[in-house]
């Protein structure tokens, strides 16, 4: 009977596991509970913070365990579908998938935005709207001029080449954004503890942006190049944006100063992304295999 139950608890599965998840929920909301309500601290406390405890420890063992199996489980069923398998394998499908989810995702940040300036008569709201607009209108052009210039290099060269001119509109669009600051002292706070969900989310976006910019230029062609670089000058506008909230919130007006200084670097980051396109643009040579995209 020993040995069957240690099996159990090395090889977790079935019935066992999910009676296992019930329990330990149970006994981790039954520590919290007790933790925040008990007035006095007895020996039922002490054991349920124990069995909690344990529970943990077994419930991190028990995903190290399954992970590899739900990975290749899901790896598998992935390769049944085409279009799961090319998001799977093909680097540029899925570059392009994710950035329609991220035009998306910024259509509807830039709508949100635009509505809450105009209800809340905030400048700051329109500015941020403003931004994103003009980096959706960017990620269209790069979009539909990558589609016609299919497996044409010059084309597609030249649509690089506008994308990185392009560019430097959004980082004039930012200059303004840092000027009407100064001009009329305008704002952003996030609502009590959303800050700090808001600064988790900015530095997984702005160090996932670099990664995927790298691998870009390893793996990517031009086009898909052209959407990682403003992914990233999204990341970084979105790093001023939260020095601005968190200025607001735990600084001090004579901290505008940072904001400004913030400001001009992304700005300044931004237009170097563009000048690096378009410098890259004229020094690239055609594939030898006759492909459009160069990589």
């Amino acid at each position: 009977l020993f040995s069957k139950l240690l099996d159990i608890l090395k090889h977790p599965r079935g019935w066992s596991l999910f009676v296992f998840y019930i329990l330990f929920a149970c006994t981790l909301t039954a520590a919290i509970a007790f933790a925040i309500l008990a007035p006095t601290q007895t020996i039922l406390c002490y054991v349920c913070y124990a069995l909690a405890a344990a529970g943990l420890a077994y419930f991190v063992y028990t995903i190290v365990y399954l992970a590899p199996k739900i990975k290749n489980s899901t790896v598998r069923a992935m390769h049944r579908h085409r279009f799961t398998d090319n998001l799977l394998n093909d680097y540029g499908f899925r570059t392009v998938v994710f950035a329609t989810v991220g035009f998306v995702v910024n259509i509807g940040y830039a709508l949100l935005q635009t509505i809450v300036g105009i209800v809340a008569r905030s400048i700051w709201n329109i500015a941020i709207a403003a931004f994103y607009f003009v980096l959706i209108a960017l990620k269209v052009i790069a979009f539909l001029g990558g589609k016609r210039a299919k497996n044409n290099f010059e084309k597609t060269r030249k649509v690089y080449r506008v994308c990185g001119c392009l560019l430097f509109l959004l980082a004039v669009t930012l200059s303004a954004i840092v000027i009407l600051m100064n001009k009329t002292n305008m704002h952003f706070e996030y609502a009590g503890m959303m800050i700090y969900a808001a600064a988790a989310y900015t530095f997984y976006k702005i160090i996932a942006a670099a990664v995927q910019f790298s691998k870009a230029k390893k793996r990517g062609g031009l086009v898909v190049q052209a959407l990682r670089n403003f992914n990233l000058a999204d990341a970084l506008y979105s790093v001023f944006v939260l020095q601005v909230a968190m200025i607001q919130a735990f600084g001090s007006a004579q901290n505008a100063f940072a904001n400004n200084i913030t400001g001009a670097a992304v700005a300044l980051l931004i237009s170097g992304i563009g000048l690096f396109m378009i410098v890259r643009s004229y020094t690239l040579k055609p594939p030898p295999d006759g492909d459009g995209e160069n990589r």
